[in-house]
């Protein structure tokens, strides 16, 4: 029995612990400082996770001392916190999979992980994550690989004014979407824009619903694949549904996402601040409520001279009898997912990885994608010729 430490239990963390906790060859704890989540999580496990409230997330000692009697750890702080919770697992001597996405590069941690003979894999969610372990096989069965196209959505089925969407995942980090600088690649070149440029707003209909037709703005997630996917173009696009990127500059460009703290009568508040009191409550995703996560990702290139796309479709909706979200579903069960062959020995890569490195591993993608389909988690795949 492997006994594993998931560190947070939020929306994500919960999902994955009670996942692995329903698994007798795994002794599950969660870690948080919510004890009303800690609770939750026990009452639906039957007792089956355990729980302790004991570990300060911005303490890396707290966590190094916290991991130290468990044999993997799965990330699932916030983003903010990522960077120094991977080096204190990493002093610990631990592996881990993780979701937390830090704005940090945690390949600065690589030599260390190696150093430990621990194997880290990194932003292990959806996209970046699920998407990339599909992008990384498909580039592994191409000769030459030329363009990636990405576009993702998590959204609720009925949209609701006026923001026509609903958290799904932290807040903080949504918004970050919407300030932090775009990067993809075009022409071999990595190029930066401003988030929310409406010059470069697309309109994309998904498949098979009876929904608006969605606007697909440029969004900052594509990540390692920068670096690992030597293709000459890459982007990933953010769909949302119509308005929404133009409500969202303007609410950006009159600063109310700015983290500066101004003064309003004698009082200090951060813009963010005073929005996320306003706002994020009326984007709180209902118990009742159902969301789907959605994304489609074609890889196009070369293969016996011949040009072919490969073109993964994944579609999920909220679990209504377990009440896991989509997000949540598709987010945590990839990260529990590596976590697994990590424990079982079928990837052992000392050091930072990210989910695509195991595209070559056949034995690991099939396996990947088999456990995703025993959750209720299916992607459609096609190859074509062009």
């Amino acid at each position: 029995m492997k006994k594993v430490i998931v560190l947070g239990g939020g929306l994500v963390g919960s999902v994955m612990a009670l996942d692995l906790g329903s698994d007798p060859n795994y002794d599950v704890t969660v870690a948080d400082k919510s004890q009303e989540a800690l609770d939750r999580i026990a009452k639906k496990s039957n007792g089956a996770v355990h729980t302790r409230n004991d570990v300060d997330f911005a303490d890396p000692d707290s966590i190094e001392r916290a991991v130290k009697d468990y044999d993997l750890v799965i990330g699932a702080v916030p983003g903010f916190l990522g960077f120094q919770m991977m080096g204190a697992v990493i002093r610990a001597g631990k592996s881990m999979s993780d979701i937390s996405f830090m704005a940090e590069d945690y390949f600065l941690w690589d030599e260390e992980a190696k150093k430990a003979g621990v194997t880290i894999f990194e932003d292990v969610g959806v996209t970046p994550g699920f998407s990339n372990v599909l992008i990384g096989s498909a580039v592994h069965q191409l000769d030459e690989v030329e363009d990636v196209d990405i576009y993702v959505t998590g959204l609720p089925k009925e949209p609701k004014e006026p923001f026509n969407y609903k958290f799904v995942f932290s807040p903080d980090d949504c918004i970050e979407e919407y300030v932090r600088p775009v990067r993809f690649k075009k022409d071999g070149k990595i190029v930066e824009m401003p988030a929310l440029s409406m010059n470069e707003v697309y309109k994309f209909d998904i498949p098979g619903l009876d929904l608006p037709e969605m606007e697909g703005f440029l969004t900052d997630g594509l990540r390692s694949l920068l670096k690992t996917i030597p293709a000459k173009n890459i982007s990933e696009k953010t769909l949302r549904y119509p308005g929404t990127a133009d409500r969202l500059k303007f609410l950006r460009d009159i600063g109310f996402f700015d983290l500066e703290p101004i003064e309003i009568k004698g009082c200090k508040i951060a813009p963010r601040e005073f929005f996320a009191a306003l706002a994020y409550p009326k984007m709180k995703l209902e118990d009742d409520e159902v969301e789907f996560t959605f994304f489609k990702i074609d890889v196009t290139g070369k293969k016996d001279k011949k040009t072919v796309r490969h073109t993964f479709v994944m579609y999920d909706e909220r679990d209504m009898e377990t009440g896991y979200t989509s997000m949540a579903r598709t987010t945590g069960f990839p990260c529990v997912i590596m976590g697994r062959l990590i424990a079982e020995g079928i990837v052992d890569m000392p050091g930072v990885n990210t989910p695509e490195m195991i595209g070559s591993n056949q034995v690991a993608v099939k396996r990947f994608i088999e456990e995703m389909e025993k959750r209720g988690v299916k992607v459609h795949h096609e190859v074509k010729e062009l």
